[in-house]
């Protein structure tokens, strides 16, 4: 063998040795079914992760397709040859049927830079979801009362969802036939057209003794302005 061929086919070993030195993400399956009789359950799987390359794998992040999915670890390095175990876990609450939930896992892997692991989960018992509830004595601590103090006509011609009609001038005029009907423990967020009659009406209220009360800064105006139309009735 002449030296021009013995140096090309060294080249020719080196390159192809080089070619291959690059990390390789491979899962042992990329998707876990499982059934359940009824949802609410929180499933998990570990799949374990190797990397088939010569170089370092990388995985930098784990992505879930919702907030009912997490994955751990979500970054770790995996040496040549070695697996490691990436656990899914999900909260079933309120699915139905056939639900997928996946993970995306960002690495290194030239050619594989993204793979993505599911869990197919399919509760084969009763349909219905589940209904999150919610104790009488927890709802009276997040309840509040939205007053809208404009006059009815402004009020019919659009207004927040949830609020209640009071005048400030019923309030001015005739506060006898209200403040008993308006509850002191719970927190009254007044609110009018730009915030000028909702401060009044705060002062009529504080003034007969509530402590927990608040006026809507900028009103409606501001709320538009900031929000569009959301959350508003009529308009």
């Amino acid at each position: 063998m002449s030296f021009r061929q013995l140096f090309f086919s060294v080249g020719l070993v080196l390159s192809q040795t080089a070619a291959l030195a690059v990390p390789v993400v491979s899962a042992d399956s990329s998707d876990y079914p499982i059934s359940i009789s009824t949802a609410g359950a929180v499933v998990s799987h570990v799949f374990q992760v190797t990397n088939k390359g010569d170089q370092t794998l990388k995985i930098t992040d784990a992505i879930p397709s919702c907030t009912c999915t997490t994955a751990a670890p979500s970054k770790v390095d995996i040496a040549p040859g070695k697996d490691v175990g990436i656990e899914v876990t999900v909260d079933t609450t309120a699915f139905t049927g056939l639900t997928v939930r996946a993970v995306t896992l960002v690495s290194n892997d030239p050619v594989s830079p993204e793979t993505v692991l599911t869990v197919s989960v399919t509760v084969t018992g009763d349909t219905q979801a589940k209904v999150p509830t919610i104790t009488v004595s927890d709802f009276q601590k997040r309840f509040y009362l939205l007053v809208d103090v404009r006059t009815p006509q402004e009020f019919e011609q659009g207004h927040l969802f949830g609020a209640v009609n009071i005048p400030l001038s019923e309030l001015q005029n005739n506060p006898a036939a209200w403040i008993p009907r308006l509850p002191r423990s719970v927190p009254i967020i007044l609110q009018c057209k730009a915030g000028v009659r909702s401060a009044q009406a705060a002062q009529i209220l504080m003034k007969a003794g509530f402590t927990n009360v608040l006026s809507l800064d900028g009103g409606i105006t501001d709320w538009t302005d900031t929000f569009g139309s959301g959350y508003l009735f009529g308009f």
